[in-house]
């Protein structure tokens, strides 16, 4: 069973419709702030624990595929991202 199985069981049991022992509704009258911060809490683990994990020479033998993945999607976040934040300007 992969990680994202069980962390995604994990998840499920431990939230308000099973155990309720996480509920961040509980906590708070809007609780998507709330849960957004605890996502990027969980993202920026995650992100740690995969960059930990390659191996020690990955960068530079692996450095051009990575540059492939790497500038277009940065590229198309920044797009995104500035775009969103234009938007919400204008509302």
């Amino acid at each position: 069973m992969s990680e994202v199985v069980i962390g995604t069981l994990f998840g499920t049991l431990m939230g308000p419709l099973c155990t309720g022992i996480f509920d961040p509704r509980s906590w708070t009258m809007d609780s998507n702030p709330v849960t957004f911060e605890v996502m990027r809490i969980v993202l920026v683990l995650d992100l740690f624990a995969a960059g930990v994990d390659l191996p020690e020479k990955y960068m530079y033998t692996d450095i051009r595929g990575f540059m492939t993945l790497v500038i277009p999607t940065m590229t198309i976040g920044w797009f995104i991202v500035a775009g969103k934040s234009e938007l919400t300007l204008f509302h």
